[in-house]
């Protein structure tokens, strides 16, 4: 059956279960990279002082 007169409970679950699945998806894969953006960076290149 067609998705505009038909079965729209079947279509609207599976419609809804598209877009949960790219949600979870988008979000397994923006946790890794967000997490090494969000870590603090110690840099050991910051200019000293000379003291002569």
């Amino acid at each position: 059956m067609s998705g505009i007169n038909g079965d729209k409970s079947r279509f609207h679950r599976v419609r809804k279960q598209r877009i949960a699945r790219r949600k979870r998806t988008r979000e397994l894969l923006k946790g890794p990279a967000e997490q090494q953006n969000a870590a603090p960076r110690v840099s050991g290149s910051k200019p000293k002082p000379v003291s002569a």
